[in-house]
């Protein structure tokens, strides 16, 4: 890829996160956050100095951050200018490309980069940058997705979504296939010079209820835009429609199980 096409996909990541900050703090973010919990109760920051959080969006992770590296300075990177504005004062905060990061070499002792690796074309520079501010024998944790989610609700959503005539979403700034199974993500990790590379993938594992799950898909991200491409009685008939459909599912229909693949790794 071309640095101009590289960088024309981040700018598209960038505007749509700032537009859409408010939607992903509300909605989205809260049910990201145990995966990033999860992930830092395998890092070993207790007696950290310095820690990044690359792609920290609204900080989110941020209280969990501070529990457990109580004497540590914690820096919010993103390039999302309307997700760091959201993010809490006591932050420390700088917009940043993560593929480009303003810091000296090895001034962090971890590194934790939650839910964005899939958000790049090139994530390979974005992983050699992590290694190149991380101290010698520092820790980077990372999460990432193992594809796009697939269970019945979802394409309840979808079919009905294409039965009304709605426009494909006009915004590209997902790729999984670099790192959409644990062995990609490993090799990544080591191509990038890191050692002691663990690696483990759960499901999302999160059930929601008909009205939690039609509020986040008409109000945030791919399917809230594809939504808004509708004119309102079409919008009116896709609810009413998928509610009716929904209603008639069991609980397992509307789990959501996309694999969630996480990596712990020291700088050699």
């Amino acid at each position: 890829m071309s640095p101009s096409a590289g960088n024309a996909w981040g700018k598209v990541v960038s505007e749509t996160y700032s537009a859409e900050a408010v939607s992903y703090r509300e909605l989205w973010a809260p049910l990201l956050l145990p995966h990033g919990e999860r992930l830092l109760d395998e890092l070993p920051m207790a007696s950290a100095r310095s820690v990044l959080d690359l792609g920290c969006g609204c900080g989110t992770l941020f209280p969990a951050i501070r529990r457990r590296a109580p004497m540590a300075t914690v820096v919010g990177v993103d390039r999302a200018a309307g997700m760091l504005a959201l993010a809490p004062r006591e932050l420390a905060r700088a917009l940043m490309d993560g593929q480009s990061l303003g810091f000296a070499a090895g001034v962090f002792d971890a590194v934790v980069t939650v839910f964005v690796l899939f958000h790049t074309r090139e994530p390979r520079r974005l992983v050699d940058e992590t290694r190149r501010v991380v101290k010698p024998g520092g820790a980077v944790a990372t999460t990432t997705w193992g594809g796009n989610p697939d269970f019945p609700a979802h394409r309840v959503w979808l079919e009905e979504l294409d039965a009304c005539g709605a426009a494909a979403d006009p915004v590209t700034m997902t790729d999984h296939e670099p790192v959409r199974s644990e062995a990609r993500v490993e090799k990544l990790l080591e191509a990038a010079g890191f050692g002691g590379i663990r690696t483990w993938t759960r499901p999302f594992g999160h059930t929601y209820t008909v009205d939690q799950f039609l509020e986040l898909r008409t109000k945030h991200g791919a399917n809230a835009r594809r939504f808004g491409s509708l004119d309102a009685d079409a919008q009116h008939t896709v609810l009413d429609r998928t509610r009716r459909r929904l209603e008639q599912l069991d609980p397992s229909g509307l789990s959501e199980d996309t694999p969630v693949i996480s990596a712990i790794a020291v700088a050699c």
